[in-house]
């Protein structure tokens, strides 16, 4: 093949990848109010800065009631970098397709809830737009991928009710299985979509090391990715974790050993793993029960999709790669437009900062 040919067609292909990144306002990631008590700034995810662009998401919700404010207007809110006031460039609303990754937990504890939170997931494909895409997995001491990203409804419903029929005996590595499922999320198809990870689990783990592996997690990979390593990879990317969390009576014994005997931990009864790399992306988690799965997963996915986009030019940084930190806050306007809302019943959850 001619040579120049070949430099000619590379070039083309570096300016229509530059050109994507500009249009459709890629690279960065959303943003939360609060990061895991646990974790210090080092751990905050990061934000991408591309071609001088900060794009980032905030969901804005009643706490007295739970509702999602979803009126509102560019003019209504105020963006803050390292307490400098940013003139706001992009603004939208809902106008962001999905790239929706569904984990189902294949482990013990969930099989008798399993088949309903299959049903729901089958059921919400129908509440999704014709232009969001799915991948289906399942999980336990490891991931496996049943249908990579698709915006075909009937290869996706396929998947789900494979998951349905399926079943682990092994472990709940959290953070093997998170980082695994994050690498899925990275390869979505769709230019400028939502990346997000939904966890239809009952929320235990088990502890990830050598021993747990010989005995309850041996098809898990010979290197089990630490806490730290799944945390950095969520760092680097555009991923929002959410889940819908349903107990199963199982998990309850499990859950009450555990209060008992701390040995029981080992066994599975770890909680708070999912709800922590959730708040670390701002996402969503949500209790439920058998008879109301298929709606509360219904309004996981809603409350994932109604969140304001926001892009902003940060000013020179000086040339130094450091911490900066970033708040939305609403103007008091919307307050007095809004006579039955305070600052104290309003939740903007975004995340806290990026490198810059």
């Amino acid at each position: 093949m001619d040579k120049d040919f070949i430099a000619r067609q590379l070039i083309s292909k570096i300016i229509w990848l530059y050109t994507l990144a500009v249009t459709s306002l890629v690279g960065v990631m959303p943003l939360c109010a609060q990061s895991p008590p646990d974790l210090d700034r080092d751990s905050v995810p990061l934000i991408r800065v591309s071609s001088r662009l900060v794009l980032l998401d905030a969901m804005v919700k009643n706490k007295k009631t739970g509702e999602l404010i979803g009126t509102l207007s560019q003019d209504d809110f105020r963006i803050y970098d390292d307490g400098v006031p940013q003139q706001i460039s992009y603004f939208s609303h809902d106008q962001l397709p999905l790239s929706v990754v569904f984990l189902f937990d294949l482990t013990d504890s969930v099989q008798p809830i399993l088949k309903p939170l299959a049903d729901a997931a089958h059921e919400v494909l129908n509440h999704l737009k014709p232009e969001d895409e799915t991948a289906i997995m399942g999980f336990s001491s490891h991931t496996e991928l049943l249908q990579d990203f698709t915006t075909d409804r009937s290869l996706a419903a396929d998947a789900i009710e494979k998951a349905a029929g399926m079943k682990s005996s092994e472990a709940t590595f959290i953070h093997e299985d998170m980082y695994e499922a994050i690498q899925q999320a990275v390869k979505s198809t769709i230019p400028g979509s939502r990346r997000v990870l939904v966890w239809l689990t009952d929320g235990t783990a088990n502890f990830e090391n050598s021993l747990t592996q010989k005995t309850i997690g041996k098809s898990a990979p010979a290197h089990l990715h630490s806490k730290a390593e799944a945390i950095n990879e969520l760092e680097h990317s555009e991923v929002v974790v959410a889940a819908l969390i349903d107990r199963s009576a199982r998990t309850d014994a499990l859950i009450a050993a555990a209060d008992i005997n701390p040995l029981a931990f080992i066994g599975g009864a770890r909680v708070g793993d999912i709800r922590r790399y959730a708040e670390m992306t701002g996402g969503p988690v949500l209790n439920t029960s058998k008879t109301g799965i298929a709606a509360r997963l219904a309004l996981l996915i809603d409350q994932l999709r109604n969140r304001y986009t926001f892009g902003y030019k940060p000013g020179d940084s000086g040339g130094d790669e450091r911490f900066r930190k970033l708040q939305v806050a609403l103007v008091p306007t919307v307050y007095s437009e809004h006579p039955g809302l305070t600052k104290a019943d309003i939740v903007v959850r975004t995340k806290t900062g990026y490198f810059r």
